[in-house]
């Protein structure tokens, strides 16, 4: 097949919040992909040294800088959620940001390279038409939930609020390539990415 960025395989990985993409993620790159993350990409624009400290402080006010003036990230996550209109303003502001560190990423990538992408907005921002391939995390909504408050820091209606602020999960699974469901054991997790990988080679060597 005609891959769209010089030889290099893109496969784009989605899924709900506490779905395992992270996980999804980090067994393709066993396998051999190259492996990035939007969500870690995005975290290093709310760090101390952010370069975007004064838009964001403009989108949410003082109160999401902490004693140290460094940015507070749930704080920022919790007033994002709780406003369509400052949820909105902060992935204009990030988005663009993102995608450029994860072209440079890309860019940097030898040929032949399979590259591994988490995008938890992959259809909402159109980042699935970059994509060579889509996979989408499927999980019941009590699992996810319950692996979410093992992390901690996050309530119930903080969960709701940031899921429905995404695509509805079986309308990414109608546009997905591929579907992990990530109900059950780990073992079983790596089987389905085990194959999903071998599909994928299959196909690019066509």
């Amino acid at each position: 097949m005609r891959l769209k960025h010089n030889n290099k395989t893109l496969i784009g990985i989605t899924g709900s919040i506490g779905s395992g993409k992270s996980t999804v993620l980090a067994m393709f790159g066993e396998l051999g992909a190259k492996t990035i993350s939007s969500d870690t990409i995005a975290r290093s624009f709310t760090e101390p040294n952010s370069p975007v400290i004064k838009e964001l402080v403009s989108i949410f006010g003082e109160a999401i800088i902490d004693a140290n003036g460094a940015p507070f990230r749930a704080k920022i996550a919790e007033l994002a959620f709780s406003d369509k209109a400052k949820l909105n303003a902060l992935n204009e502001l990030l988005h663009p940001l993102v995608r450029k560190s994860f072209l440079e990423f890309l860019n940097s990538q030898n040929e032949g390279s399979i590259i591994a992408w988490e995008v938890p907005l992959l259809f909402e921002t159109d980042a699935h038409t970059l994509c060579d391939f889509t996979v989408t995390v499927s999980v019941k909504p009590e699992v996810a939930w319950e692996r979410v408050m093992g992390r901690g820091g996050m309530d119930q209606e903080d969960f709701k609020k940031r899921n429905l602020s995404q695509m509805d999960l079986e309308k990414k699974k109608s546009l997905s390539d591929f579907i992990v469901t990530n109900d059950n054991q780990r073992e079983e997790l790596k089987e389905q990415i085990a194959i999903i990988y071998s599909e994928i080679k299959k196909r690019i060597q066509k």
